[in-house]
């Protein structure tokens, strides 16, 4: 693990439509908020994006501008090197010290990768995993 840091994580609740998500993506490209890592899934009754920007306040102020309901949850982003056992390395290190792991999603790209931690107590879980 090179670094952890705690991050805002976006939730919003859509529609399972052609369009929906597209919708939340465009306000966000015009108002210029890159995203760090994102999420989605639906059920065809519904659909939920998660996402984390690279500046929380404009992606919020984006939101509101297009109407977009939203909630925001305090994550781990967790910088990891794309090998086998690493995510199990991070979560038995939460394991070790009782924190419940909630979610998680990742992405790689050679040989890094970048994990999104939702816990319960994540700042017991920076901690242990700093």
């Amino acid at each position: 693990m090179t670094k952890v840091v705690k991050a805002k994580e976006f939730i919003v609740n859509l529609k399972d439509t052609p369009g929906a998500g597209a919708a939340v993506f465009r306000a966000l490209a015009d108002a210029k908020v890159n995203l760090v890592s994102m999420c989605g899934y639906g059920d065809g009754k519904g659909a939920q994006l998660l996402f984390v920007s690279g500046d929380y306040v404009k992606a919020k102020d984006a939101l509101k501008k297009a109407k977009i309901k939203s909630k925001a949850k305090d994550v781990l982003l967790v910088d990891l090197n794309n090998k086998a056992g690493a995510v199990a390395e991070v979560t038995e290190k939460l394991a070790a010290k009782n924190i419940n792991l909630e979610y998680a999603y990742a992405t790689t790209s050679g040989r890094n990768a970048m994990a999104v931690f939702r816990v319960a107590g994540p700042a017991k879980a920076l901690k242990a995993l700093g």
